[in-house]
């Protein structure tokens, strides 16, 4: 009966130890296989921008709060358990505009907090946000930190779409505590399918190299087009959404820097 029982509870703890030997395994392979996360920015504009829903529902949509459709795109979108993402208006160096509500220089701390609020309760089901334009005030440190204030507030993440090299939020986000990462590559920085096809092939250079890339894009026919070709050839790339890569990088980080154990 003893050995009958010790046999069991033998076999019981092997199984068991084979099981978390599994686990740990799919764990590490998750947080170390190269994955790209792709936001499609400027959502909302035009009806047009309603073909970014049927691109793979794990790509990222950013909406532009004040716009025509940016509502209720984002609506769809969240039909299709998509996440989805707030493009925070913000002033740009030279004469773009950036739309309505934007954040600029010369705003207090109260006037650029209304603004984040008045976009957040625009777009509805946004679980992170992104800058729209901003370089002329990401570099300032004070406005980034009164934004990720206010983002602070919900559970949110943040992603820097690093229109300037000299932007501050990031640094900021991660001040606050938000989980935040910058956007490695523009997909579409000027028309034509000749920097399409550059940029895709830097984009993929990058996350096979690094394990990770995050890429962003814009609502253009073209672009549109090329992605829905594109994305499934996409070849020891995993696609994942933003949330998912950060916390896939946590986990990575976190094995690295493992105490040690006496």
């Amino acid at each position: 009966m003893t050995l009958k029982f010790s046999l069991l509870t033998t076999t019981l703890w092997i199984t068991k130890a084979v099981k978390w030997l599994v686990l740990s395994l799919l764990l590490v392979g998750s947080a170390t296989a190269a994955q790209m996360a792709l936001i499609i920015d400027d959502v909302g504009e035009r009806a047009l921008d309603k073909q970014t829903l049927a691109l793979p529902h794990k790509v990222t949509l950013s909406f532009l709060p004040h716009s025509r459709f940016g509502r209720d795109f984002a609506m769809l979108g969240w039909l299709q358990q998509r996440e989805l993402m707030l493009h925070l208006p913000m002033a740009t160096v030279g004469v773009k505009d950036p739309g309505p509500w934007a954040i600029t220089p010369n705003q207090d701390k109260w006037q650029v907090q209304y603004r984040v609020k008045k976009a957040l309760a625009d777009i509805p089901f946004v679980t992170g946000i992104n800058n729209h334009m901003g370089s002329a005030v990401t570099p300032d440190p004070e406005r980034m930190a009164w934004v990720m204030e206010e983002i602070a507030k919900k559970p949110m993440f943040f992603v820097d779409s690093l229109t300037t090299s000299d932007s501050q939020a990031h640094a900021q986000a991660l001040r606050y505590g938000i989980d935040s990462i910058k956007r490695h590559v523009f997909l579409d920085p000027q028309p034509g399918i000749e920097v399409l096809e550059q940029q895709w092939l830097r984009a993929q250079t990058i996350a096979l190299k690094y394990g990770k890339v995050v890429v962003i894009g814009h609502p253009y026919p073209d672009t549109m087009a090329f992605l829905q070709h594109k994305i499934p050839q996409l070849d020891q790339i995993e696609l994942v959404s933003v949330a998912e890569l950060i916390s896939n990088e946590r986990l990575a980080q976190s094995q690295v820097q493992q105490p040690a154990t006496q």
